[in-house]
């Protein structure tokens, strides 16, 4: 009939089935374990730590620190190569093992950069983080792979001046 004209209607939302859903869900985590189980069983393991550092509590606690939060960006020896060190956007990134750091060799320095970053880089503070003895033992280890001394004050827990 000239008078009728058929009006558009919009289309039914597709409907997911739920079975199918949750084989979706199933199939997703099932690849995310099957991709966690895989990373950890073919990465390298970590080296065994040297004596020196064994020996000593608060490098083996700044080693572990260090190898948890420092290493992709610093590197395993702190020269600045960690695997993502070359795709990081900005200025490159510090070279521990140097001993000539750039905001400072004191440990006031070392710390304050370590818990509060430094502005402009991609190193972001790590206060929020770590409690102050991690900190500290992050610290001293970058004087260990620096060729340094740990300055006593680390090793205390009195303020720093």
């Amino acid at each position: 009939m000239p008078g009728d004209q058929e009006t558009s209607r919009p289309a039914p939302p597709a409907v997911l089935d739920p079975a199918a859903g949750r084989w979706v869900f199933l199939g997703m985590l099932l690849l995310g374990l099957a991709g966690f189980a895989s990373y950890k069983m073919l990465r390298a393991p970590a080296a065994p730590p040297p004596p020196e550092v064994a020996a000593d509590p608060l490098l083996l606690e700044g080693r572990t620190v260090y190898e948890a939060r420092c290493l992709t960006c610093h590197g395993p020896t702190g020269r600045g190569d960690g695997p993502i060190a070359g795709n990081l956007i900005g200025p490159p990134v510090g070279n521990l093992s140097n001993g000539k750091w750039k905001h400072g060799d004191r440990p006031e320095d070392v710390l304050k950069v370590i818990a509060k970053g430094v502005p402009g880089t991609r190193m972001s503070g790590w206060d929020q983080v770590l409690d102050p003895g991690p900190l500290r033992a992050v610290a001293a280890y970058a004087y260990y792979l620096a060729g340094q001394p740990v300055p006593a004050q680390l090793r205390d827990d009195g303020p720093l001046h």
